[in-house]
């Protein structure tokens, strides 16, 4: 699957579908592996925009997908952005 950005939660829900049954995935075998029934799986590829964040992240790393943030309003620079600064802060152990 190509780099794609996505609008909506029902491009979400497709691009998420299309990779589980790239993955050889049934809709209840994803949900095993999140712990998660069915249903939730169903709704998510449906394009269910009230999906628990935390859920779809890891549904996204079951598929080896990669969720990423750009800010459009912005021309892309070499240096970390402020948003990388906290994202790296935030995975620091705490002391």
């Amino acid at each position: 699957m190509k780099d794609i950005i996505l609008h909506t939660p029902e491009q979400l829900g497709a691009a998420i579908r299309l990779k589980r049954k790239e993955k050889g995935l049934t809709q209840s075998g994803l949900a095993a592996l999140l712990g998660a029934e069915r249903k939730w799986v169903i709704n998510l590829e449906s394009g269910n925009s009230k999906a628990e964040i935390g859920l779809v992240l890891r549904a996204l790393e079951a598929l080896s997908l990669r969720a990423s943030l750009i800010d459009a309003g912005r021309p892309r620079t070499r240096g970390a952005s402020r948003l990388d600064q906290v994202f790296q802060r935030l995975q620091q152990p705490s002391k």
